[in-house]
């Protein structure tokens, strides 16, 4: 069985924003590609993109083989990607990000994983909250998702960085609490207005 790293990088006005997921399966790095992209495409059409601005776009999708024992990557194919949001709502701020929680059998650390979705509408927004629909929505596109890596043979796992160990994904999550994402606004040039001293 080989391990495989896939990304998906993307863009928001003035930032960037990414995430990735670990998955083990038999075949070849080009099939393990084309499940990643038919995984992203089940995610985002007709469901996520429903709740994306379209100032949020998919650059690159991207599927790497690892070394298990040394996370050290063999070969790595990537291509560009035309998924986007479809939203015309405004976008939550850049630093605003929805996790998306992976668990395992495992009841240590070691055995959760997660990811950040880019930013969302704010219309999904309930007091202050990610409304009830947006994770219903959220859910059923993963789930989708992880259909359609089931079908290329990929089955998600936790890599372990420091033990080089896998642990099946056996569930997962979407919570309704807004994360923040420091890195996804650092490039950022803010625009600051001066005060008037007394």
């Amino acid at each position: 069985m080989a391990l495989f790293h896939h990304r998906i990088t993307g863009a928001s006005p003035g930032e960037s924003w990414s995430f990735g997921l670990y998955t083990e399966g038999a075949g070849t790095l080009e099939a393990a590609q084309a499940g990643w992209v038919a995984a992203q495409a089940a995610i985002w059409t007709d469901a996520l993109d429903a709740i994306v601005s379209t100032e949020v776009t998919v650059e690159e999708l991207s599927t790497a083989t690892i070394t298990q024992a040394t996370a050290g990557q063999i070969a790595r194919v990537a291509e560009g990607s035309a998924l986007a949001g479809v939203s015309a709502s405004q976008m939550l701020p850049f630093q605003c990000a929805v996790s998306v929680s992976f668990t395992t059998q495992s009841a240590t650390r070691a055995g959760r994983g997660r990811l950040y979705l880019p930013p969302l509408v704010a219309s999904t927004l309930d007091d202050g909250r990610i409304s009830s629909a947006a994770q219903a929505i959220i859910v059923s596109a993963f789930n989708d998702g992880w259909g359609a890596l089931a079908t290329a043979g990929l089955s998600p796992q936790i890599y372990g960085r420091t033990s080089h160990t896998l642990t099946p994904v056996t569930g997962g999550n979407v919570g309704d609490v807004i994360d923040t994402q420091r890195r996804r606004r650092n490039k950022l040039i803010e625009v600051r207005s001066l005060l008037t001293p007394p």
